[in-house]
């Protein structure tokens, strides 16, 4: 049985919030899995992407995109029980930089 709860909180500055959550029964589905390469390690920071299917006359629905943590694990849930899901896996394979903006004369 999956279990869930969720609350909002805004703390305010200098304040350390403090609090006890208490798990409700969720009859919603959920989506766990690991990533992993041709070699059969995890892939950490592959990106997985989630819709819904909208069925012949709808578009599909984006629930949402996360990446897998250092053991290539994902999670997506709550769900709709019975729900038709499409899941994508995406991992590069080029090496990434970051783009800095460059200094103008009016920054210095």
């Amino acid at each position: 049985m999956n279990l869930q709860q969720s609350f909002f909180v805004r703390p305010g500055a200098h304040e350390r919030v403090e609090t006890v959550v208490h798990l409700q029964p969720d009859r919603r589905p959920a989506l766990l899995g690991t990533v992993r390469g041709e070699n059969g390690r995890p892939v950490e920071d592959a990106l997985v992407t989630v819709y819904r299917s909208g069925g012949a006359d709808q578009a599909d629905q984006p629930v949402g995109a996360l990446y897998t943590d250092a053991l290539g694990r994902f999670a997506f849930g709550p769900l709709e029980p019975d729900g038709l899901y499409q899941v994508q896996v995406f991992k590069s394979g080029t090496a990434s930089r970051i783009l800095e903006q460059p200094l103008t004369s009016d920054d210095c």
